[in-house]
């Protein structure tokens, strides 16, 4: 405000100058009133926009790993494949794994012919229940560890959980997959989301289902996504909750990209003129007001937002005062002038 005071007594010098002009033309001002439009400054609540960044993400992404040990023996993708679902990104070492299965399966075989042949003496009652219970429950262990061997063998090899792309590979042939360590890294095809941090002042003003604006800075764009998951409640520390925006497939968008919610705001009552009315002189912003007598007297404001069609002021007007808004070209500080409206 101290800053706008200089420039207005700064500017108010250097129009007294102009007062002095016009009033030795006075006759000749009054003699002949230039035509021009003006408009009224009114006192209006304009919403506004307030801008939060966060981060386009794919709506489903997985690290892969293994879950048995073993030496990897081969790699069938590349950083950036596309692959469907169940696709062979990896094999493992299953000598060791194979071994085990064909050895359950061995043992599984025997406990189910002795299964059989106790099945007919028990009915011939050349055995008694007891042993034919103790059969059964050789081959329901043994069957259970056939599967069991027979799932880890499964393991060796690694496939897609979806369909997607391959964005990371931390693995080659040779390296020793163990339980817990990433392989690769994979993020889902089609439409993703856009991740964004909101202030707990936020909580209430949006709700799941609600359709927002999204503006991708890189594609130069803005997408139109929809509210799919809030945080219940705001983290303690950072004061602050998570939002998920689903987004459309949109040429060009990916994983990684920056961007910016678009949220309205409530607006303040406060006066706004016309843009046509701003007149430029060097880097004062002015307005020609036109008083009572009809003289248009220049007069130095403060530009607050600038919409698309009109301005906000700060300060330099008041509530119903007019302003030129065109022929402001041949006019000059303290002309006799017509105004219409």
């Amino acid at each position: 405000m101290k800053q706008f005071l200089v420039l207005a007594l700064a500017a108010t010098a250097g129009l007294v100058g102009c007062g002095d002009r016009s009033q030795r033309h006075g006759d000749r001002a009054e003699g002949n009133p230039k035509q021009v439009a003006v408009a009224v400054a009114q006192r209006i609540s304009a919403p506004s926009q307030e801008e939060f960044m966060g981060t386009v993400i794919a709506r489903n992404r997985a690290e892969i790993g293994s879950k048995i040990q073993a030496p990897v023996e081969r790699i069938a993708v590349v950083l950036g494949s596309r692959v469907r679902q169940g696709d062979l990104l990896a094999e493992l070492d299953k000598r060791e794994y194979q071994a085990r299965a064909d050895q359950a399966q061995a043992v599984y075989d025997q406990a189910a012919r002795d299964f059989a042949r106790f099945e007919g003496l028990v009915k011939q009652q050349a055995v008694t229940e007891q042993e034919f219970e103790n059969v059964r429950s050789r081959r329901s262990v043994a069957e259970a560890a056939l599967f069991e061997a027979k799932t880890f063998l499964s393991y060796t090899r690694i496939t897609a959980p979806f369909t997607g792309t391959v964005t990371q590979r931390q693995v080659d042939v040779g390296d020793l997959a163990t339980p817990g360590k990433i392989l690769f890294t994979m993020e889902e095809a089609g439409a993703s989301r856009f991740v964004v941090t909101l202030p707990e002042a936020k909580l209430g003003h949006i709700e799941v289902g609600d359709s927002v604006t999204v503006t991708i800075t890189s594609i130069n764009s803005s997408v139109k996504g929809r509210v799919d998951e809030l945080s219940p409640g705001a983290d303690p520390v950072s004061r602050t909750f998570m939002a998920q925006i689903g987004l459309p497939s949109v040429v060009g968008l990916r994983p990684g990209q920056f961007g910016r919610l678009q949220l309205a705001a409530g607006g303040d009552e406060t006066i706004f003129i016309p843009r046509s009315a701003l007149v430029k002189r060097g880097q004062l912003d002015l307005v020609y007001v036109v008083n009572a007598e009809n003289r248009a007297m220049l007069r130095l404001v403060r530009v607050g937002r600038q919409l698309p069609d009109r301005l906000e002021i700060l300060a330099g007007l008041r509530e119903n005062e007019r302003v030129v808004t065109n022929g402001q070209r041949d006019l000059s500080d303290g002309d006799s002038v017509e105004a219409k409206l």
